[in-house]
């Protein structure tokens, strides 16, 4: 079936894929905070998104699973003070960065792999919407616990 092979290229091509991105990510504008941490960092945890893929699409995956996880990679990189906008910003690159490749490698022979392809697309983009979601929904849960531990910004910045 296209579907799985589609999955093993990408996660048999995660680490070009990540290097690839890490490089786009590294040289934005609009990344910049990605700069404070080394690109092997960087192109280790992109690596972790496209290496399991197969295994977050699957069935057998429990959607539970998925949100923990998700729930607090949103919380970490809250911690680590990525903005919000440039988390989503690079999974959208993530995920622009798995079709360009595949289009690139020209993977289809046919009508019917084509559209085969389109629903393996469809739940590619509905498990990114879903995992940007989450990401934010946890990433604001962390800011909203801290304006309450910190008095929020409004007293910060009069205590100064």
């Amino acid at each position: 079936m296209i579907y799985s092979k589609l999955i093993q290229l990408i996660e048999n091509n995660a680490d070009e894929l990540s290097r690839r991105l890490c490089r786009d990510v590294f040289s934005r504008e609009e990344t910049k905070a990605y700069r404070k941490f080394s690109e092997d960092l960087l192109c280790d945890r992109v690596f972790d998104v496209y290496s399991r893929l197969g295994m977050w699409l699957s069935k057998e995956k429990q959607t539970g699973e998925v949100e923990r996880y998700y729930t607090e990679l949103g919380k970490k990189r809250y911690r680590e003070g990525i903005p919000l906008n440039e988390v989503v910003l690079t999974f959208m690159l993530i995920k622009r960065y798995l079709w360009l490749y595949v289009r690139e490698k020209h993977f289809f022979d046919s009508t019917y792999e084509c559209y085969q392809a389109l629903e393996m697309n469809n739940k590619v983009v509905l498990f990114f919407d879903r995992v940007i979601f989450i990401i934010s929904r946890a990433y604001e849960e962390e800011l909203r616990k801290e304006q309450r531990v910190s008095g929020g910004l409004f007293s910060r910045i009069f205590k100064k």
